[in-house]
């Protein structure tokens, strides 16, 4: 919402309206990914998809207010994403591929 990221299931609508909302189907398409979304496919920072969207947007969000982030500051701005698969590592390491390949 306007750029930073919220938590949708704790986040009431209503009291966004007018906002800048951006959700994961408008972030990019299979022809023209954003670049987070890209890195996930290249570095496999998806297994079963629970977590995928929220991981995908909270790193777009990091991005934005963090051009180069620390392996830290990536895990820090992911947290509070459940991954039922365990695959933190691989969506890190996804958010660093994009920071890297944005510069």
């Amino acid at each position: 919402v306007n750029g930073r990221r919220v938590v949708s299931c704790l986040t009431l609508a209503l009291l966004h309206d007018g906002d800048d909302v951006t959700t994961i189907e408008g972030l990019g398409t299979p022809d023209a990914m954003h670049p987070v979304q890209a890195a996930f496919v290249a570095c496999d920072g998806y297994q079963c998809g629970y977590c995928t969207s929220g991981q995908i947007m909270s790193g777009k969000a990091l991005l934005l207010k963090n051009s180069e982030p620390t392996e830290a500051q990536v895990r820090r701005g992911l947290s509070g994403n459940l991954c039922r698969c365990g695959n933190y590592n691989r969506e890190v390491a996804a958010v660093l591929a994009a920071a890297a390949k944005s510069r």
